[in-house]
């Protein structure tokens, strides 16, 4: 964690708000834009400790870990192998299309709101 900076207005020292530059994915992006839009307290509250950036990193990469793994498990369940995708690609490609879906779905459901 980083130490805040203040500055000097009048009388008063205000904490020196500044976003770091992120980089983010499509999951941290949308968790951001949640914060924004539907938590504002807890977004002022990272923000104003200089955690905003820390907690998007970790909230990414938990979307992306959960992601990665339901992906997995799904093409075990519906049987979405490389011989499915030697023999007949359209279909490969159709049922990842599927998978990718649902589980961008439950990423967002379950992570990001």
């Amino acid at each position: 964690m980083k130490e805040i900076e203040y500055i000097q207005v009048g009388d008063y020292q205000l904490p020196n708000l500044k976003v770091e530059e992120m980089h983010l994915n499509r999951f941290g992006r949308a968790k951001l834009d949640y914060l924004k839009k539907h938590d504002y307290l807890l977004y002022f509250k990272l923000l104003s400790k200089n955690e905003l950036n820390d907690y998007l990193l970790k909230v990414q990469k938990e979307a992306d870990d959960l992601y990665d793994r339901l992906v997995e498990e799904y093409k075990t369940k519906w049987n979405v192998t490389e011989e499915l995708k030697q023999n007949d690609q359209m279909k490969w490609v159709q049922m990842m299309n599927n998978i990718k879906s649902c589980v961008d779905e439950i990423v967002y459901k379950t992570l990001l709101n």
